[in-house]
């Protein structure tokens, strides 16, 4: 078993923690002891954090869309030029200092021992450090399945795991074999079956926590797809 820290440990739940921090520092920091400086560097820690995972998204997204692109082009459908998805260029922000969650975290367990935090500030600021335990030993993903764009499209819940090792039997002769470890909540798998040919595809998913499978293989999920 485990229990989840004051900072959770997925990218995108780190980002909602550290603007929450951020705006409720700004409300309550220097009736707390905190300086400007300190309400100004945290903002920008977030601000940048919040972009750099937006233009992270961005690209992944776009990379997804060329290797459709790219089974398209094989496959012989008829395509114009324009269609090739564009890479986008990250927006400019302040540049800050690495050690972005080093920072709150020293200076969350500072303000959680300040006798002149109230219930109020402890929730404005996300520092309420929820214990929401885990039985690791028994986890087990329960992935769902859906066609995006004629590719299988998996997403599910992180439960505090780090990351999901995927195996699929692609309907070959290889059997089940490991496709990707996944550390986001989803994944668009790029492979398909020959032009025209409908295969079924038979996935099972695993949870991991610090580079170590943990829980079961989930059962198998079966779905049938077809070339494009």
């Amino acid at each position: 078993m485990t229990h989840e820290s004051l900072i959770p440990a997925k990218d995108e739940l780190k980002m909602k923690w550290l603007s929450k921090f951020s705006v409720g520092l700004s409300l309550h920091g220097a009736e707390l002891g905190i300086t400007a400086d300190e309400i100004k560097t945290t903002k920008a820690d977030s601000d940048f954090f919040t972009g750099l995972l937006s233009y992270l998204e961005t690209v992944a997204t776009n990379m997804n869309s060329l290797v459709l692109y790219k089974n398209a082009l094989i496959s012989g459908n008829s395509i114009v030029l324009a269609d090739v998805p564009p890479f986008s260029i990250m927006p400019v922000h302040v540049a800050v200092l690495q050690g972005v969650f080093n920072r709150a975290r020293t200076m969350a367990s500072t303000l959680k021992a300040n006798p002149k935090l109230t219930a109020g500030m402890i929730q404005d600021m996300g520092l309420e450090g929820s214990e929401i335990i885990y039985d690791f030993d028994k986890i087990v993903v329960n992935a769902k399945i859906v066609m995006k764009n004629s590719h299988t499209y998996s997403y599910w819940n992180h439960q505090g795991t780090d990351a999901v090792d995927i195996k699929c039997d692609y309907g070959d002769t290889l059997g089940m074999v490991n496709v990707a470890r996944i550390s986001s909540v989803h994944f668009l798998d790029p492979r398909l079956p020959a032009a025209g040919v409908e295969t079924l595809y038979k996935y099972m998913y695993r949870y991991v926590v610090k580079d170590e499978q943990v829980g079961e293989w989930s059962n198998v999920i079966s779905i049938a797809v077809k070339g494009i």
